[in-house]
């Protein structure tokens, strides 16, 4: 058996008569016949695995893979079964192909690559006859190093990630397992798109009238599509046009629907003069470049990448496809003056109403779960002690957002929200509050009332500048909020608001916070204050009778006129939108009952021994009480 070329290249060859550069797929022989001797890559990567990361990755954390991919002699084949003996692998045969998988297409329904554990890629798989799992081609016959055609001048080195997921540069899927890597470039390549045949000349009119020709050495030269430089992508140019373009930026929808804008935007190769902001990162959009435009508002315009982006797109491209209009569903039917049948308590009228009297805690909407300071408000007529505010009670049945690509539709948690899962409440993806209010949904991506009001511009109470969602996704989730100092936590993150004029930032659990609240002994309202860097101020909150430290984080509630101070938690509960009594929580291990929190003496909370349970509300499962539905859930 001769061994097979560690180092994997390109050549040039016809694909269906056009030219590519194609990744050569070498095997080893055996008796002058090419038969495919690979070893299995789960094998592979698990021998791999049992090095010590810490002492043989690089500065940025990669291991390099020593291990080649040819099916090793018996000497090597012994050395790589007792290595991996502790996983359960003793892979002895070679990988065969499945020819009769090579699709024209991914097919992720009934495959998942063992190695790589990714399904969405690749089109040919091969088969261990010993661990009988399947693999992508790529995977299979990753050599440790490649020579790709856009860098000719350094290889790309075949790495596992073993602390961290990375993100591949061409399909921006994460993984760890098996990755190719540039430590010059700082990219990251998946083995499918590592070896993906690179086209020579694209031809496609409806992006450029002439033919684009591939350029390896694409550094410093801007795509007039999306005005960036990203030297890891893929370059094609038009010498004849002076045209520069990315090879995904050459198949950029035409038209599309964003979050961000109520109307469809369609991509311009050129903005018309003046200085114009992204409707999305709002940085400035260069006029020389392409960008999409709303033909119906002459003045929006987004960068093309940030018009892309999975949190903003549908993914549908809608060129010629007809726009319908937007059908709009009243979420109440109107009575008579001043009263309405809403979708939510359609078996009683709901009567309008000032809020006139004393405040009264026990009054809250059952949409939003707060309680009725001041204002109009829709109560029942039956005295059945249903409220709505009448903002939330003119909340749109169906809404689109700017925290999501697809229209989110009203539902009602008490009628049964998730009948998959038999839960009645919900965990906002916004601010990552429970609740157990109405909900804004579309597909397991929920809103509760308060986040869903929150449109761009947002004017914020507690700051002089409008607030916009102009983070990117990684500037999101590092950024700390100015109140809560939080950043987050992994892909729970909260989602934040940022102030374009200033660094001013605020994530949405602080930003719909009540400005203003009331509290049961006080006829004044309190109002929400921000703790102040190097203030010693100290006071005591009427709840707890604990310190309120004005330089704490969080924030606090205050009453300027009779000098009351509250913790947030203490005046709104720490779980603001679940305080619901008479309301079961069905989680998958039992029922949790809210109960008020009325009785002569306040029970002690079964969590926090030694303190008793100060909120409205108690929350009860079997026989402990909690102070909180957090409390109950740890």
């Amino acid at each position: 058996m001769e061994a097979m070329n560690s180092v994997g290249g390109f050549i040039e060859e016809e694909i269906d008569g056009k030219t590519f550069f194609s990744y050569n797929s070498l095997t080893a022989t055996i008796s002058g016949e090419d038969i495919p001797l690979f070893l299995c890559p789960l094998l592979r990567v698990k021998t791999h695995s049992l090095k010590n990361p810490k002492v043989n990755s690089d500065d940025d954390g990669f291991l390099r893979f020593d291990i080649p991919r040819d099916f090793p002699s018996a000497d090597q084949q012994v050395q790589y079964i007792l290595g991996s003996h502790k996983h359960g692998l003793i892979c002895k045969l070679p990988v065969v192909p499945l020819f009769w998988s090579n699709n024209k297409e991914p097919n992720g329904d009934d495959f998942c690559c063992t190695a790589c554990k990714i399904s969405n890629l690749g089109t040919s798989y091969y088969f261990c006859l010993t661990c009988e799992n399947q693999f992508h081609k790529e995977c299979v016959e990753s050599p440790l190093e490649i020579k790709h055609p856009s860098y000719p001048f350094q290889s790309l080195q075949f790495y596992s990630s073993p602390f961290a997921l990375v993100n591949c540069i061409c399909c921006d899927i994460s993984f760890q397992d098996m990755i190719y890597h540039s430590p010059t470039y700082k990219l990251s390549m998946h083995p499918v798109c590592a070896m993906k045949p690179v086209p020579f000349v694209i031809d496609h009119t409806k992006r450029h009238p002439h033919p684009l020709t591939f350029f390896p050495r694409q550094a410093f030269l801007p795509c007039n599509v999306c005005g960036l430089i990203k030297e890891p992508i893929l370059t094609y140019v038009c010498v004849r046009c002076d045209f520069v373009v990315h090879q995904d930026c050459v198949y950029f929808p035409h038209v599309i629907k964003i979050c961000r804008h109520h109307h469809r935007i369609s991509f311009t190769s050129s903005l018309p003069s003046g200085k114009w902001n992204c409707g999305v990162c709002r940085r400035e959009v260069v006029n020389h470049y392409g960008a999409y435009s709303c033909n119906k508002c002459g003045d929006y315009f987004v960068h093309t990448r940030c018009a892309l982006r999975k949190d903003v797109w549908d993914g549908e491209d809608l060129e010629e496809v007809p726009e319908e209009p937007e059908v709009y569903v009243e979420p109440y039917e109107t009575i008579a003056d001043g009263m309405i049948l809403h979708f939510s308590h359609d078996h009683h009228h709901l009567r309008l109403e000032v809020s006139t009297r004393v405040y009264d805690e026990s009054k809250f909407c059952q949409a939003c779960i707060l309680p009725i300071y001041e204002g109009t408000y829709y109560s029942c007529i039956d005295q059945c002690e249903f409220i709505l505010h009448e903002a939330c009670a003119n909340a749109p049945r169906k809404k689109q957002h700017a925290l999501h690509p697809h229209p989110l539709t009203l539902e009602v948690v008490s009628k049964g929200y998730d009948y998959y899962r038999g839960e009645n409440y919900f965990d906002c993806r916004a601010c990552r509050r429970d609740s157990c209010g109405f909900v804004y949904d579309n597909q397991g991506f929920t809103l509760d009332l308060r986040c869903a009001s929150v449109s761009e511009p947002f004017e914020y109470q507690g700051h002089e500048h409008p607030l916009f969602l102009a983070l990117k996704p990684d500037e999101e989730k590092a950024s700390i909020c100015q109140i809560c100092q939080e950043d987050g936590d992994g892909n729970n993150y909260i989602r934040k608001l940022n102030c374009i004029e200033c660094k001013y930032i605020i994530c949405f659990r602080c930003a719909t916070l009540p400005y203003k609240a009331k509290y049961k002994h006080d006829k004044h309202f309190l109002t929400f204050r921000e703790g102040k860097k190097g203030s010693n101020q100290i006071d005591w909150c009427e709840v707890c009778e604990r310190k309120v430290v004005y330089s704490r984080k969080g924030g606090f509630y205050a009453c300027g006129d009779c000098c009351t101070t509250l913790h947030v938690d203490c005046l709104l509960g720490g779980d603001p939108y679940m305080l619901k009594p008479g309301h079961i929580v069905m989680t998958y291990r039992s029922d949790i009952h809210i109960l008020p929190n009325n009785t002569m003496t306040r029970p002690f909370c079964h969590r926090h021994k030694e303190d008793r349970c100060p909120h409205k509300v108690v929350f009860k499962w079997h026989d402990m009480t909690f102070c909180s539905y957090s409390c109950s859930m740890k």
